[in-house]
């Protein structure tokens, strides 16, 4: 069996108050809370020759500068012992992680002095669902893959007790100099069995606000710094070393940058240019 990795997408994470139809959705459920790493989002799979290949999170195959990357991480060779142990157990993944490059972070939060890949979720085949959190660390610990880092769990019957638990998550991640946290639960009423979301320092706390409704001309946020540099990373990801070239770059950040306005109902803060040239000074 040969995954067909154009099916196999990492699914778009919405924050609490986003999640469709409501966030009473996930009530009365287990939710694992793990930390959210900022780094570049890879799948990792085997081809019919079992050799690695890398998709993205846009393009189906990442750029060869990503796959040098990883080639050159601790973790490359337990990956593939992982992946090649599957069939043994009549199944295939795809394993998802945040591909941690030297030198600071997409969102400048962390800054890293090695190359590093970090296991959130393992894709599994012919079954087509998502490792549970328990799953996945008892596959990772056979094969001494790092994970994320999980702070907590909640099953909780109320909007504000949800909220109040979500800070409490977003406290451990700031202590952790983390960007966010991810919040996942497990269920068959879910696409794939599955309902995930995040959340970040840099984003409001909406729940909390005042509300007026106004009439006129709608004015909506700037898109945040971490979200753009998010965007920016992606492109770096599809163009590999022709994330240098200006002509090739700059179109793709605008692209990425735009689809994330449009996720976040937000604007973009006009130039992207200084944006790019500080994730080039970073890498450079």
């Amino acid at each position: 069996m040969v995954i067909d990795i154009s099916t196999i997408k990492y699914p778009e994470l919405e924050r609490i108050l986003n999640i469709y139809p409501n966030p009473e959705i996930i009530l009365g459920q287990e939710i694992y809370w793990t930390e959210k790493r900022d780094g570049s989002n890879i799948g990792v799979y085997l081809d019919e020759n079992n050799d690695i290949q890398l998709r993205s999170r846009n393009m189906d195959k990442a750029s060869d500068q990503f796959y040098q990357i990883f080639k050159e991480t601790e973790q490359a060779e337990q990956v593939k012992e992982l992946l090649l142990d599957a069939p043994n157990w009549k199944k295939e993944y795809v394993i998802f992680g945040e591909l941690l490059t030297k030198g600071k972070s997409p969102t400048r939060i962390e800054t890293h002095d090695k190359h590093e890949f970090i296991v959130f979720d393992i894709w599994e085949e012919p079954n087509k669902r998502w490792l549970s959190y328990n799953a996945l660390y008892q596959q990772c610990y056979h094969f001494g893959i790092p994970i994320v880092e999980l702070y907590g769990t909640c099953n909780v019957v109320s909007r504000e007790k949800l909220f109040e638990f979500k800070d409490l998550m977003l406290k451990r991640a700031l202590e952790c100099t983390r960007e966010g946290v991810v919040g996942k639960c497990w269920d068959t009423k879910y696409k794939h069995g599955i309902q995930y979301f995040k959340e970040k320092h840099d984003l409001p706390a909406i729940e909390k606000l005042p509300r007026v409704v106004e009439e006129g001309t709608i004015i909506l946020p700037i898109l945040p710094d971490s979200e753009i540099m998010g965007a920016i990373e992606k492109a770096r990801v599809d163009l590999g070393e022709e994330f240098t070239i200006v002509k090739k770059a700059m179109p793709l950040i605008a692209q990425y940058v735009g689809a994330e306005c449009k996720k976040h109902n937000s604007r973009s803060p006009g130039s992207l240019f200084n944006y790019y040239q500080t994730r080039l000074k970073d890498v450079g």
